[in-house]
């Protein structure tokens, strides 16, 4: 069976990725931005990426727990849990896939991140994210 993701804006769910050797690269989106969060996601269902969504970083570890993805993408400032502290716990449970963290009003001087100034350029995140994701 597979798990879902759940849309904390309007309630709706979409299917978590499925991992396999034939599986999409899986992103994991976090915002507390919906609109952000749905035009990334968007972009990335698109360009053929599996996405999953959290809207706080509390959501995005809940997430964390259901599927690992091959990627974050996460917003600085959020409430519940910040980008920066989220980023901790991921490396804290072990998990090695690269973090992007996004912020229009801070710069975070954290190891193993990658860093994208908000307003972002969506052809030059997707290219970030398939350099990344060695595409």
């Amino acid at each position: 069976m597979r798990h879902h993701v759940v849309n904390e804006q309007n309630g709706s769910s979409t299917p978590a990725p499925m991992r396999g050797d034939d599986a999409r690269p899986a992103v994991l989106v976090v915002d507390d931005e919906w609109r952000i969060v749905d035009l990334l996601a968007d972009l990335l269902e698109d360009e053929g990426y599996e996405v999953m969504r959290a809207y706080d970083g509390a959501g995005a570890l809940e997430s964390l727990a259901e599927s690992e993805p091959d990627l974050v993408i996460a917003d600085v400032m959020m409430p519940r849990l910040d980008g920066l502290a989220l980023t901790a716990e991921i490396r804290r449970r072990g998990l090695t896939m690269p973090v992007i963290l996004m912020s229009a009003v801070v710069r975070p001087r954290a190891n193993n991140v990658i860093f994208v100034p908000k307003p972002f350029d969506i052809d030059a995140v997707l290219a970030l994210i398939e350099h990344t994701l060695g595409r």
